[in-house]
Formats: structure tokens, sequence, C-alpha cells
């Protein structure tokens, strides 16, 4: 699965989209952890008020921190725009423009090669990335194939115009 040449990255426009997330630093370590916790609590606050996600759960990379192995990250959850406040999470718009994606499959820890492909194209093309959203379509504890986990990567891209 090294082979970033079966990852095809594609120049989409990202529709505007709200999430409702909870965002802190995180080590690297700790992840698995955060999320489980974070995707667990927005779910219920969203379902007290009636509320449906829109879309598969995500998580929205700020800043990745290799050398101090932790990353300022968000566990969201996409929803339609007529929401209350919640006090213990945030509402985000990521608004509409162009980002990169690739679809991968697989255990999250094997992910290089997508990322590696996508930053190729962000250098062969002088684009840079603002941020980085995983949208996760399967759930781990649901589905215990690793290798039938499918992650959609995007990189929003720093240039970012409306669309």
């Amino acid at each position: 699965m090294g082979n970033t040449e079966k990852y095809e990255v594609r120049e989409i426009t990202w529709p505007e989209k709200l999430f409702i997330t909870k965002r802190a630093i995180v080590a690297f370590d700790d992840l698995p952890a955060f999320f489980a916790d974070n995707y667990r609590s927005i779910y219920d606050a969203i379902q007290k008020e009636g509320i449906d996600a829109v879309g598969p759960p995500c998580a929205i990379y700020y800043v990745v921190n290799e050398k101090k192995k932790e990353t300022d990250v968000a566990a969201a959850v996409p929803v339609h725009e007529s929401i209350p406040e919640f006090t213990e999470f945030e509402k985000v718009v990521i608004p509409s423009g162009k980002v990169l994606t690739t679809t991968y499959y697989g255990p999250y820890e094997n992910m290089k090669a997508p990322y590696s492909k996508l930053e190729k194209y962000l250098k062969e093309h002088a684009q840079k990335k603002e941020f980085t959203i995983e949208e996760y379509h399967s759930d781990p504890s649901a589905q215990e194939d690793p290798a039938q986990w499918k992650t959609v990567i995007y990189f929003v891209l720093s240039d970012n115009k409306k669309a």
C-alpha cells in the first residue's frame, strides 16, 4: 500500500459546510480516545436537540507538529444551518472553495502514501494548503476489517476563493 501512484488527486469545489466541533491540541497517541469521546459527546448533544448529522464525522487538522508529535485538531460533525448554540462545542463554517482530495482505504496509521501524493500535487502545482479535513465513511467499531475503512482526505487550499 506504499505506492502513491494509486491515489488519484482531484481538485474540486468544496461546498460550504457547517460543523459542530470540539477543538484541542492532542498528542498523536491520544487521538483515538479524543475522537471517540468527542464524537460521542457531539452526537449526544445534537440528538438531544433533534438535529441530524448531514454527513460522516470528520477531523479538521489545523496544525500537525511532527516534532512534538501533537496536533491542533477538531472532532467535527456536519449539521444543517439552523442549530442552537452549544456551550461545550464550537460552530465552524468551512466556506465553499477549491480543495484537493483523494480517497484512502485502510487503517489510519498507514495514511502516509495518500498524504504524500497530495503533498506532491501541491508542490507540482505551486499550491499551498491551509488545513486538512479527513472525512470518515467507516465506523471501526462496526467494520472490523481495517482494509475496508474509507477515509476521504481534503486539503483546503490557502488561496481558497469563494466559489
